[in-house]
């Protein structure tokens, strides 16, 4: 399985409050699946 990947800056890496894989996107909609893991980031203010 391949996991995608966020780059940031020292600055931004400070307002990650939360950072997940997401299997479920992986599992595919109708197009079959990927070998692909998004990772989803949530940023502060």
């Amino acid at each position: 399985m391949r996991i995608d990947f966020q780059l940031c800056s020292p600055a931004l890496a400070r307002r990650v409050a939360d950072a997940r894989i997401d299997r479920e996107e992986r599992k595919g909609k109708g197009k079959g699946a990927s070998d692909h893991a998004p990772v989803v980031v949530e940023l502060a203010d």
